[in-house]
């Protein structure tokens, strides 16, 4: 084809051409920007857990539980009897469980379909933790503590533990196999896996926060007596590390970083950072909002720390506690979760815009940070993006590109790395790259599913991809597909319709 020839090509011909030759690079928006929101319901109370394919499971007070894919597009929704206000779980199958306040824990699949569900006679505003075996450990206001296994579509009760009031907090399971959970008769209740008490501690009034681990097994919790407490597990009692005060309810868990810092809030308003020094503890900074404080901080890989105010904005500071920006988005309680590609979600409550009631959004902010800081012991609220409630030793995923293929010159195909799977923290990240073969350009290259246009082209080696995925604690695995291409002299449409379009051109 000659230069002439191509300038007289007609426009939707140029156009085919161009497609089948060039895709846009993806950009990321400006630090702060939202990126979308919806509304359902009558706001989210709960935190999103997510998934490396980019699903977003949260609960509504509508009573639904959603599924979003990372442009906001709902997925499927699953209804309960009435408000969801506690945060999902994700166990290593895809099985999303959460509780409902009309009294039952729900096992989901990921298509959105019930697997199971369970009464325990009281509303659940409880997040389950979900053991390393799978078993699942979660509170009910009716004041017991359930561990349930998940059997063949059924759930088995394996035990059930009361105490003296409403268990609002979330269970954690340290690496040793203790669960730590907070009640409303102002405990904080140390359990084996067999459903026995090991000790019990005392505060002045209810515990609804949830406890958070440090590195060297520090049990940190709030209670709504204003303070915040340390403790170490000296097997049949609690040892007090210290306390620090605060001037609210503290319903907001720590969020642990490196070095033994802690970042977490108060109904006083006041975002507080706190250094552990193993016997004591030093203020390092607080920062002041406009309201008060019961969202988890979660903690970037970039170091910035993200929480969000009933005051309704959300906020990033970095680690001398100084603003690096701020958004306005509505009142909220939620705890944040960063995604790798850098997106937050945050759900919001219902509220009041000029006079008018309004559902509170669920949205999705940019930070620029490639997802939460997996060296931090525990960097956001129930650990981790999928909310297991606990720190046991991180486990490699295990990459599945989806198996070797054959296709024709300029025909779309796709590689399917769905099947990839992860035993414990879920997989945060997965990333093609082509090995061998005519050069093709990827489409998705940092999705689970990505997509190519075949080359017409005569050969008998065959394309090769490779896919890597990377798990929520930093291990990678890898596997390989190769796609065999046959010529087809039809390749792009242009091959096909250009005698046509062009039938003069040299």
């Amino acid at each position: 084809m000659n230069r002439s020839a191509f300038i007289k090509m007609p426009a939707i011909a140029f156009m085919v051409l161009a497609s089948c030759l060039w895709e846009a690079a993806p950009s990321r928006a400006d630090v702060g920007e939202i990126l979308w929101q919806v509304q359902r319901g009558t706001g989210f109370e709960a935190s999103p857990a997510i998934l490396g394919d980019g699903t977003i499971y949260i609960g509504s007070e509508d009573g639904s539980l959603y599924a979003f894919d990372r442009d906001g597009e709902e997925q499927w929704r699953f209804t309960t009897g009435d408000a969801v206000e506690a945060s999902p779980a994700v166990g290593a199958d895809g099985t999303v469980y959460v509780g409902s306040t009309d009294g039952w824990l729900y096992a989901v699949d990921p298509e959105g379909e019930r697997k199971w569900r369970y009464l325990t006679g009281g509303a659940i505003a409880s997040s389950p933790a979900i053991g390393p075996d799978g078993t699942v450990y979660v509170g009910s206001d009716n004041g017991s503590v359930y561990a349930l296994e998940d059997a063949d579509n059924e759930a088995l009760l394996l035990w059930r533990f009361r105490t003296a009031g409403a268990v609002r907090s979330s269970p954690t399971l340290d690496r040793s196999g203790v669960l730590y959970v907070g009640s409303d008769d102002g405990h904080l209740y140390a359990l084996t896996t067999d459903g026995d008490q090991k000790w019990r501690y005392p505060t002045d009034d209810g515990i609804r926060a949830t406890p958070s681990l440090g590195d060297d097994g520090t049990v940190y919790v709030g209670s709504d007596d204003g303070t915040l407490y340390a403790f170490t597990d000296a097997g049949d009692a609690a040892e007090l590390k210290w306390r620090f005060d605060t001037d609210g309810q503290v319903r907001s868990s720590a969020a642990v970083g490196e070095g033994g810092m802690l970042y977490v809030g108060s109904d006083d308003g006041l975002l507080y950072a706190i250094r552990d020094d193993g016997s004591d503890r030093t203020l390092e900074w607080d920062f002041e909002t406009r309201g008060a404080i019961q969202s988890t901080p979660v903690i970037g890989d970039n170091g910035l720390i993200y929480f969000i105010s009933v005051d309704g904005n959300l906020y990033a500071l970095d680690e001398d506690g100084e603003a690096a920006w701020s958004v306005l988005l509505s009142e909220s309680a939620g705890s944040p979760v960063i995604a790798q590609d850098g997106a937050l979600y945050i759900g919001t409550r219902a509220f009041i815009s000029a006079g008018n009631f309004r559902n509170g959004p669920l949205y999705a902010v940019e930070t620029d940070a490639d997802g939460i800081r997996h060296s931090a012991p525990w960097p956001m609220f129930r650990h981790d993006v999928r909310h297991t409630g606990r720190n046991t030793e991180n486990e490699a995923p295990q990459a599945d590109a989806g198996g070797d293929q054959s296709a024709d010159g300029g025909q779309r195909v796709t590689l399917d790395g769905t099947g990839s799977t992860d035993p414990d923290y879920g997989i945060a990240r997965y990333r093609w790259r082509q090995t061998s073969g005519d050069t093709v350009t990827i489409t998705g290259e940092d999705e689970a599913v990505m997509s190519f246009v075949a080359p017409n082209i005569d050969t008998s080696d065959p394309l090769a991809f490779q896919l890597t995925v990377t798990d929520n604690g930093g291990l990678t695995s890898t596997d390989t597909a190769s796609v065999s291409i046959q010529k087809d002299d039809s390749f792009c449409f242009i091959g096909a319709a250009m005698e046509g379009i062009l039938p003069h051109i040299d």
